[in-house]
C-alpha cells in the first residue's frame, strides 16, 4: 500500500510538531509528500497525492487540516477515484479526531506505525470506520465534512481562547480546557456574561421538532470524545450523529454538569427537558449566532440555516 502525506507547516501556529515528521521522512523516501502553508488550499495538494495513486493518506496537522481534506475526499469534485484509507497524526493545535480514532501522541511513532501497518500487509486490522459530519451552511454556501460542529457558547469560547492564549501554545488543548473550566463555574454559579448567553435556534432532528429555542449550549459531532477525553452525550438511537444541548440554568447544577461531561445523563434522565441527547441522522438549525466547524469559524449571521448530515462514513487508521 502506497502512503501519502499531506503537511500543513502552519499547523500548530508553529508548524514544530508538523516539521518533527518531516524530518523523519528522511527515513521513507518512498513516501510522497506534499506541503501546504495553510488547511485552506489542500486540494492542489490532494490532485498531486491522488495522482500518484496513494491507498493512505496521511494528515499530518490538526482538526482544520484534516477537515479541509475531508471535504475535498468527500465532495462532488474529489480527485480520488476511491476515497484512501486516512491517518490523522496529532500534529496541530486541536487534534480530537486522531485522539478519538487512537493517534499516536509522537507523530514520529505514528508515522513508523502506519509504515509498519503499510509494509506488513495488516493496515485493515487497524481501520476505524466512523461517520463523518456533512455540514451544509447557508446562506454562507458552505458543504464541508467534518467531525464536530458547535454554535454559540462555543463559538463564542473559541473566540476567547484566541484572544487570552498565544497561538503557538495556548490555543489548543490546553487553552480549551482552561476556557471550558472557567466557563463551567461560571455557570454552575449563575454567572452568565456575553460568552453564556443563550441563543435562539430552531432545532429539527430527525423530523422531529424540539419545543425548546433558547440554548445555553448546543453540539453535534461523530466522535465518540472531544478533547480532555469529555464525552458530553449520552442519548440512545442508531443515528450516527451525537447531539447534545442544554436550556439555560441548566448547567447551574455541578452534579448534572459533571455527569454530562463524563457521558452520563443527568439525574432525571431523558425526562429532563433542559437536557437533551440523542443520536440521530439529520439535524435542521436555523439560528443568527456563530458556529464552528472543527475550529474553522462562522460568525454571526441572521436567518443562518444549517443541515447536519451522517451520509458519509471513512476508513480511518489508527496508530495506537
Amino acid at each position: 500500500m502506497r502512503i501519502g502525506i499531506l503537511s500543513n507547516l502552519q499547523a500548530g501556529g508553529n508548524g514544530a510538531l508538523v516539521a518533527r515528521v518531516l524530518d523523519r521522512l528522511a527515513k521513507y523516501p518512498d513516501i510522497v509528500h506534499v506541503e501546504t502553508e495553510h488547511s485552506h488550499v489542500a486540494l492542489d495538494a490532494l490532485r498531486e497525492l491522488a495522482g500518484a495513486g496513494i491507498d493512505i493518506l496521511v494528515i499530518n496537522g490538526g482538526d482544520g487540516t484534516l477537515q479541509h481534506s475531508l471535504t475535498e475526499v468527500l465532495g462532488a469534485t474529489s480527485p480520488f477515484a476511491k476515497p484512501p484509507l486516512v491517518a490523522p497524526l496529532r500534529t496541530g493545535r486541536t487534534c480530537m479526531t486522531a485522539l478519538d480514532i487512537g493517534s499516536a501522541r509522537d507523530g514520529v511513532a505514528a508515522l513508523d506505525r502506519l509504515v509498519w501497518l503499510a509494509a506488513s500487509g495488516r493496515a485493515e486490522s487497524a481501520v476505524v470506520d466512523r461517520a463523518v459530519l456533512h455540514l451544509i451552511l447557508e446562506p454562507d454556501g458552505i458543504d464541508h465534512y467534518g467531525t464536530f460542529f458547535g454554535g454559540g457558547v462555543i463559538y463564542r469560547a473559541i473566540l476567547l481562547a484566541h484572544r487570552l492564549f498565544p497561538k503557538e501554545k495556548g490555543q489548543g488543548v490546553l487553552g480549551s480546557g482552561l476556557v471550558t473550566a472557567g466557563l463551567l463555574a461560571r455557570a454552575t454559579l449563575g454567572k452568565a456574561g456575553h460568552i453564556l448567553d443563550p441563543d435562539s435556534i430552531d432545532t429539527v432532528l430527525d423530523r422531529q421538532q424540539l419545543p425548546q429555542r433558547q440554548f445555553q449550549l448546543f453540539i453535534a459531532t461523530t466522535l465518540r470524545r472531544l478533547f480532555m477525553r469529555m464525552r458530553p452525550f449520552w442519548g440512545t438511537g442508531p443515528g450516527g450523529l451525537h447531539f447534545t444541548a442544554t436550556v439555560p440554568g441548566a448547567l447551574r447544577h455541578p452534579l448534572a454538569a459533571a455527569r454530562i461531561l463524563t457521558g452520563r445523563a443527568p439525574r432525571r434522565g431523558v425526562e429532563d427537558p433542559r437536557y437533551i441527547s440523542r443520536n440521530v441522522e439529520e439535524i435542521l438549525l436555523r439560528m443568527d449566532c456563530g458556529a464552528t466547524l472543527d475550529g474553522e469559524l462562522f460568525e454571526p449571521r441572521p436567518g443562518r440555516s444549517a443541515r447536519l448530515l451522517s451520509d458519509r462514513r471513512v476508513r480511518f487508521l489508527s496508530t495506537r
